[in-house]
């Protein structure tokens, strides 16, 4: 057990319960517990809360019924290190500087002058524990961090890695916790790694050979799986099997490869949503489950073989951006449908939590809270647009981007060449045309590029002036199935 400098996680929330309703941080005597739960490469297209109809998620759907689905839910970046720094401090990843997965120097600590979730939460009275990943350069200061013991299994099924082999040490200790009478109130964040070994599946089945009845029982793939026109995608993605790992791993597969990509994606999934369960039930057994906020949500998506993608990436597209966000509990007021009011965890969590805790959220903090809606109120403050970013992986290419979300489009650009794209969410969900070449959709196009002027000088992002290195070796023909080795 040790505590944390820092706050680091894109996660997935879920809010428990239901007690006679009140109004948070109104009483001196009576303040909610919260239980958040985050997943590591979520999406939220596997969620039954959703629409999907996988049937996999069963603990996470019936939390949502008794609470709220956010449908819009953006990630800052779709990558764990800058997405976890950026939830737990409320910053997106231009302002807290942790831009990468890499470690420092090339990302800094949190500073000090950065006011943590954790920082708030403990100075208000509460008890602040996590269990589980970090990743965070910092941003979980604040909270008692109890580290998991990996247990590695052999699993007959699918590959499996240290990331599965941890989440089984972090559903314990969060158990343990859980049951346990507390004196004071608690912030409880459970940090599970899954469904991430998919990344390592990647790795150790690269060219795997599928026998057809083994591939009759797989998923099949998604309608966005081949991409229309590679020459209207920015040089970012039309090459980014020649800076992305796992793409490259990936970028000779056959269909039925990918197939087999999704069904152990899946199965993942339902590894941590079995300890999710347990993690649940631990609160159940106590008197606190009549106190507890449960939050779900993840710190960025999967490709889930969409556009030939896997894993995650410099890519802005659906799969892996928008994310589960689901809030349930005592003080929350059901919706028979989901809200598809513009929200970024990334930046609202903070104040949110801390509103519902009635703690004073910080003027530093960017983000707008939900307590609004999540108390049966008309939302008055809302975003305009919401905002992801991309720096690099690990800071050995760099290929920084931008995209803004905003009313029936998504704008993305992307620095190295000006690469523009633009989509109708409403006829193109699967984002598989790209109108930033419409002459028809050009005062469209014209307005997001003002969003994002407005988003960098409002924000003091230097976005058009960050650098740019990339390394692709020697140019093939489009297409990821083109890929030289």
């Amino acid at each position: 057990m040790k505590k944390i400098f820092s706050c680091n996680k894109f996660v997935y929330f879920l809010i428990d319960i239901a007690l006679p309703s009140f109004i948070w941080g109104q009483s001196d005597k009576i303040k909610p517990n919260f239980l958040v739960i985050q997943c590591d490469q979520l999406s939220q297209k596997v969620i039954g809360a959703y629409g999907a109809s996988y049937g996999i998620t069963s603990v996470i759907d019936e939390y949502a019924k008794k609470g709220i689905v956010f449908t819009n839910a953006y990630v800052g970046c779709p990558l764990s290190q800058p997405s976890r720094a950026g939830l737990w401090t409320g910053l997106m990843p231009h302002q807290t500087n942790v831009k990468s997965n890499s470690s420092a120097p090339l990302n800094p600590v949190i500073p000090d002058s950065i006011e943590t979730l954790g920082d708030l939460f403990t100075s208000n009275g509460y008890e602040a524990v996590h269990f589980g990943k970090t990743h965070d350069m910092g941003a979980l200061r604040g909270f008692v961090h109890f580290e998991p013991i990996a247990e590695p299994f052999t699993d007959k099924k699918f590959f499996v890695n240290q990331d599965s082999y941890l989440d089984i040490g972090t559903c314990k200790d969060a158990v343990n916790y859980l049951k346990k009478d507390h004196q004071k109130p608690f912030i409880c964040i459970v940090d599970f790694q899954n469904p991430h070994n998919i990344c390592g599946f990647v790795g150790a089945n690269e060219f795997t050979q599928i026998d057809s009845q083994q591939a009759s029982t797989f998923p099949p793939l998604p309608p966005n799986f081949e991409v229309k026109d590679w020459n209207k995608l920015p040089i970012s993605i039309q090459y980014l099997c020649c800076t992305h790992r796992r793409l490259a791993q990936a970028s000779h597969w056959t269909e039925e490869n990918y197939r087999y990509y999704l069904a152990a994606y899946l199965y993942y999934i339902k590894l941590v949503m079995a300890q999710i369960e347990q993690v649940v039930e631990a609160l159940n057994t106590t008197q606190a489950k009549e106190n507890t906020v449960i939050i779900f949500l993840a710190d960025h998506g999967d490709g889930m073989a969409a556009h030939r993608l896997v894993t995650k990436s410099t890519a802005f597209y659906e799969e892996i951006t928008n994310v589960p966000f689901i809030i349930s509990g005592p003080g929350i007021q059901p919706r028979n449908q989901p809200v598809t009011t513009l929200v970024s965890p990334t930046t609202d969590l903070l104040p949110t939590l801390c509103e519902l805790a009635g703690i004073k959220v910080p003027s530093s903090k960017p983000g707008i809270s939900l307590l609004p809606t999540l108390s049966g109120h008309k939302q008055i403050k809302k975003h305009q647009y919401v905002v992801s970013e991309w720096y690099s992986e690990y800071d050995n290419n760099i290929t920084p981007g931008r995209m803004i979300r905003s009313g029936k489009y998504k704008y993305i650009h992307y620095l190295e060449d000006g690469g523009e794209e633009l989509y109708n969410l409403f006829k193109d969900p699967g984002e598989t045309e790209n109108l930033a070449f419409s002459e028809k959709h050009k005062p469209i196009l014209e307005k997001y590029r003002k969003m994002l002027n407005d988003y960098l000088v409002s924000t003091n992002d230097n976005y058009r002036q960050l650098e740019i290195k990339v390394d692709r070796g020697e140019k093939h023909k489009l297409g990821y199935y083109n890929h030289k080795k």
